[in-house]
């Protein structure tokens, strides 16, 4: 999927070798603030990094590294770097035309609202990916949670996108049959409604309670109040559209998903499933995906985010794909 009209040359930085970059999607009711522990580790080797907003409604993409402030930005067919840091090593061509390389395919053009369908939210990541790749070098996609629902919707939409790795942390990978898929539908009906109804800080004094969160009751005081804050910084109008558009229930069905990832894999690309092992629910999920011959790494003592709850552990699971 090119971005039409995106050119770059690179300026190297003495001092800063270049290293695999890293995508990461957050999960549902958070930001890329999520990310800022894992960021900051993955900065400190020198890695760019980028965290986008699922929830961003503005069309184009306005993408920031999570390390120096720079941005790559592309917006309808251009794209150029707005970069004001001195450390930043992204220099935009003047000689991008804008009109060089026009298309009418929409899967071209990063504008669309990403909360109209899943697909247009699987074509804004796709998008996302292209422009990393092309100004920074191939990167990883890791997705936790929602995010990693629609990292795999993406490989299945898009499965010849330039990658060197994708990490898929506590993700379903869609409805196991079409009653299942109904069931997702009703579901997640009833919680937009939920949200629209009640508001974001009586639906997230529930949400809290799900068994999929247990474990977050243990985390430091500091920590909950940052969940909490950060769930309670989306509208939640937003955050229903998410739940009707992103929903499981629009998903390929998990036997399609699975067989994605197994040719993507089968074709050269790097796949693992991460899930906590106290994380019951996305432990089968694991089961099921190392069933098919995928890597898996359970995470001991960890929960459904595993990446907060068992930093290191995660970062550990991330290894083979940083080179």
């Amino acid at each position: 999927m090119p971005i039409a009209g995106l050119s770059w040359r690179k300026t190297p930085i003495a001092g800063r070798p270049e290293k695999t970059p890293v995508i990461l999607l957050h999960g549902f009711a958070q930001t890329p603030a999520s990310w800022n522990g894992i960021a900051s580790v993955l900065q400190e080797q020198v890695r760019r990094t980028y965290a986008p907003n699922l929830f961003e409604p503005e069309s184009g993409l306005a993408l920031r590294a999570c390390d120096c402030g720079e941005e790559l930005t592309a917006t309808g067919d251009a794209a150029c770097d707005r970069s004001g840091s001195p450390t930043g090593d992204l220099v935009a061509d003047p000689a991008c035309d804008v009109a060089a390389s026009p298309t009418s395919d929409p899967a071209d053009h990063p504008i669309a609202d990403p909360l109209a369908s899943l697909g247009a939210v699987c074509d804004r990541v796709a998008a996302i990916v292209h422009l990393v790749a092309r100004a920074e070098g191939v990167p990883v996609l890791v997705g936790y949670s929602m995010g990693g629902r629609i990292a795999a919707e993406t490989l299945v939409r898009h499965p010849d996108l330039p990658l060197v790795g994708l990490v898929l942390e506590s993700a379903g990978l869609g409805p196991t049959d079409e009653a299942a898929r109904a069931v997702l539908a009703r579901r997640n009906g009833e919680w937009a409604a939920r949200l629209r109804d009640e508001g974001v800080a009586a639906f997230m004094d529930w949400w809290e309670t799900l068994p999929l969160f247990a474990t977050q009751r243990d985390l430091p005081p500091v920590a909950r109040a940052a969940i909490r804050a950060e769930r309670e910084a989306h509208d939640a109008e937003s955050l229903a559209r998410s739940l009707e558009a992103w929903g499981a229930h629009h998903q390929a069905a998990e036997a399609e998903t699975l067989a994605a990832l197994v040719a993507v894999r089968q074709a050269g690309l790097p796949v693992r499933y991460l899930a906590g092992a106290c994380d019951a629910k996305y432990a089968a999920m694991a089961d099921r995906v190392r069933a098919v011959g995928l890597p898996v790494v359970l995470i001991p003592l960890a929960g459904h985010n595993t990446h907060l709850e068992q930093p290191e552990a995660f970062l550990r699971g991330l290894g083979p794909f940083l080179a």
